[in-house]
């Protein structure tokens, strides 16, 4: 019994993934893709013939779905100079590690969404999103 793959049996195998691929049903595209390239269904010998205006819009259309169900979760908040802030940190935290450093002070805020925190000796400019306000109790 032999590992080894044949080139004949490679290509036959690269021909099976890009039909499996191209006779996908994309909902986006409301038709596979092969259908939507070719102007030909992939299983049957009928036209396709695609609206790509109506497919932009559709796709465009989900897009801003997307981003009002992420921005309905979002609090609005102003960052002021010396303010303090809490930063999140990079990678996946482990169950009883704290999922963030700080609190460190704002040094400056732009109007383009970041700000500069002063880290020890390390003053780093940074994307709001990455941000949390921190609140002393009193």
């Amino acid at each position: 019994m032999q590992d080894t793959c044949s080139p004949q049996m490679v290509d036959e195998l690269l021909t099976n993934i890009a039909w499996a691929v191209r006779s996908t049903y994309h909902t986006v595209l409301k038709a596979t893709p092969g259908a939507a390239i070719f102007g030909r269904d992939m299983l049957f010998d009928i036209p396709y013939i695609a609206d790509w205006n109506q497919i932009g819009k559709r796709r465009q259309t989900l897009v801003d779905q997307s981003c009002a169900k992420t921005n309905k979760r979002r609090i609005d908040f102003d960052y002021a100079v010396g303010q303090k802030v809490l930063l999140t940190k990079d990678g996946i935290p482990r169950k009883l590690e704290d999922k963030n450093n700080g609190p460190f002070v704002i040094t400056q805020v732009h109007c383009n969404g970041t700000v500069r925190i002063q880290r020890g000796t390390i003053n780093e400019r940074l994307n709001i999103r990455r941000l949390i306000p921190y609140f002393e109790r009193k």
